[in-house]
Order: C-alpha cells, then sequence, then structure tokens
C-alpha cells in the first residue's frame, strides 16, 4: 500500500517543460525579429537554443519548487503563499537569467565575462524587468489563490456568464459522511475538532484530484462530491475515489492517532442523473444543482449506516460502468427513499485483489 500512495503523490512535470517549450519559442522568434534591425542583431538557431535550454531549466526548477512547496502551503495564511512564492519564483528566474546571460556572454569573450556579468546585474533594465516579474508573479499568484474559493471552473464559469440562466445537465454525486463525528466533536474541543476536520479535508484532497473529483459542498462533516459522467466513468474514478481516500487515511493513522486519538472514518453514497445548475444569490455568488438526483443520494448515504455498509450506490450508476475492473458490486436491497415514490436498488461496492497471471 505504501508504494501505491508514494505513487500517488508523483509529481507530473511534463506542463512545466511543455509550457516552458512553448514559452521559450515565442521569446525567441519575437527577439529575433525585434533584434534584427539593432546594433546588435542574433543569429536564429544560437538564440533559439539559449533560450530553450534557459526556460527548460527554469521550468524544472519551477516545477520542483512547486512540488516540495505544496507540502507546507495547506496550513498557511494568503499573504504568506503570495509574497514567498512570488519571491522565490522571481529568485528562481532570477537565477537562470544570470546563469544563461553569463555563458552566453563568456562564450562570446571570456575575458569580458566578469565584466559583462557585473554589467548585467548593475543594469537598469535588470532590475526594471526584477520588479515587473515580482509584481506579475505577486498579482497572478494572488489571483490563482482567490480561485481557491471557488470551485473548479467556477470563477471561469462566473466571468463568461456560464449557467446564469437554469440549465438541465447530468452529473453524478457523492456524498461522504463522517462517522461517529458526533462522539469525536464530544471528545475533543472545539478547536481541537476543528483542527481534525481541516487536516482530513486536506489529506483526502490528493484522492479528490487524482480522480477528477470537483467539490460541490462541504456540509460540516459531510463533503458533497460530483463529476461529469465522462470523469467520473474513466478508469472508474468515481469507485477509486472512495477507496484512495481510505488508503491516505490509513496511511497516515499513526499520525491521527496521536495528535487526536481518533482516526477520520466515513461512509458513502452514491447517484447521479439530470439537474439544474443555476447561479443564485445577490451578496454572495454560488453556483448550485437543483433536482431529486442529490434528495436520493443523500438517502442512499443514509442507508449506509442501516445497511451497515460502508460505500452503497444506485443500480443507474452501476448500469453505466462498462468494466468493475478491480472492484465487486454486491446487491444489497430495493428500497423507496424516505420521501420518494420510486423504488431503487442498491449496490454495496468493495475493492477487490487483481488476479496475477
Amino acid at each position: 500500500m505504501n508504494d501505491k500512495y508514494n505513487a500517488f503523490r508523483s509529481y507530473n512535470f511534463t506542463p512545466y517543460i511543455v509550457g516552458g517549450f512553448i514559452i521559450a519559442t515565442l521569446s525567441s522568434v519575437i527577439e529575433y525579429f525585434i533584434r534584427i534591425n539593432t546594433n546588435d542583431p542574433q543569429q536564429f538557431i544560437p538564440l533559439f537554443i539559449r533560450s530553450h535550454l534557459a526556460t527548460i531549466f527554469l521550468a524544472i526548477s519551477v516545477a520542483v519548487f512547486e512540488k516540495h512547496f505544496k507540502k507546507i502551503a495547506t496550513q498557511r495564511t494568503f499573504l504568506f503563499l503570495v509574497l514567498i512564492r512570488s519571491i522565490s519564483l522571481m529568485l528562481i528566474i532570477s537565477f537562470w537569467l544570470f546563469v544563461m546571460n553569463g555563458i552566453w556572454i563568456g562564450y562570446h569573450d571570456q575575458k569580458a565575462f566578469l565584466e559583462g556579468i557585473t554589467e548585467y546585474w548593475s543594469d537598469n533594465i535588470y532590475i526594471i524587468n526584477l520588479v515587473s516579474i515580482f509584481i506579475v508573479l505577486t498579482i497572478l499568484i494572488g489571483i490563482s489563490q482567490i480561485t481557491y474559493l471557488f470551485r473548479k471552473g467556477e470563477f471561469f464559469n462566473f466571468i463568461i456568464g456560464r449557467y446564469h440562466r437554469p440549465k438541465e445537465i447530468e452529473r453524478i454525486f457523492c456524498f461522504i459522511d463522517l462517522t461517529a463525528s458526533t462522539t469525536i466533536a464530544e471528545k475533543l474541543e472545539h478547536h481541537q475538532f476543528g483542527n481534525f476536520l481541516k487536516d482530513y479535508y486536506a489529506d483526502i484532497t490528493l484522492a479528490l484530484k487524482q480522480t477528477k473529483a470537483e467539490i460541490y459542498l462541504y456540509v460540516g462533516d459531510e463533503i458533497i462530491l460530483s463529476w461529469t459522467y465522462k470523469n467520473a466513468l474513466k478508469d472508474n474514478n468515481m469507485l477509486r475515489c472512495f477507496f484512495l481516500m481510505r488508503d491516505i487515511i490509513q496511511q497516515l493513522k499513526p499520525r491521527y492517532l496521536d495528535r487526536y486519538g481518533f482516526i477520520p472514518e466515513f461512509k458513502s453514497g452514491m447517484h447521479g442523473g439530470k439537474v439544474i445548475v443555476t447561479w443564485v444569490g445577490e451578496l454572495k455568488k454560488e453556483i448550485v444543482y437543483l433536482g431529486d438526483v442529490l434528495n436520493t443520494t443523500s438517502r442512499i448515504q443514509e442507508d449506509c449506516k442501516r445497511l451497515d455498509k460502508d460505500f452503497l450506490i444506485s443500480k443507474d450508476i452501476l448500469d453505466h460502468i462498462k468494466n468493475l475492473d478491480g472492484f465487486e458490486a454486491t446487491f444489497v436491497e430495493e428500497t423507496i427513499p424516505r420521501g420518494k415514490e420510486k423504488s431503487i436498488k442498491l449496490f454495496s461496492i468493495k475493492r477487490i485483489k487483481q488476479k496475477t497471471s
């Protein structure tokens, strides 16, 4: 299980490399044409190579920094995150500009290397560029942090006016409720229980990212997840999410027991179908999903306790799964959820070991 957990935490450097390559290509082409009619024209191939080497090293450095920075960013304040990231990224950019320009100057004139580097560091243009980079980074990072106040894609949807009029869509929902939360809250002080929930929600984020789950709502000790059918069914993300969450918590069990004397345990109900999505509110804007699907999902989650099951899904969801692939669905019962007229078939989901050839 440790291997799975470590693999799960693996970091994807590809977007940084691809992004760096695109930026380097654009910057080298722009610089080439700008310099054509100046006193310092550049040959395109050397300029192209220099730009790409600098940007690739820069992209890798930024990726490594972001990977390690995220480990300490969970419990930090907004100002800390923005300032530390801005200053750190500015220094990384400055370092690679210094290195690549130094190599470039030394390649053309070794005697002028030290003089050129000194001139580069003391040039007003360098200072102006550095300040400009810091300001731009601060604005961009600040905006990126603010978007975390919204659900995934919600900020963009608000800007473009999407869902300002009610629209019918299909979504899959998963209600996940913390087991024995009342007992835990009574045993822990309010402050400690708050930290307990904060750690719990932070730790399971890894599973949500891995399975493309979107957080619809936090309701006290309950979390409501949502997927498009495409994202949910791909690689059985909607089933994998629950078990990845449980794997992570199990891995962190010693830490939870040491800090709180309890570990988070949860039960989950899943259902899907057509819902209405729209923006509501004036003093506070928020996207809401409306429809019988959410009520039914909530009832399924409540049935977990009655039926002594950890993870229940409806037959409507099961019928969309082409291959359970490592999971087992067992029929539990056909029931009429409280407050409903139509019956629904419930299945318990368990993870099974893959047979090795």
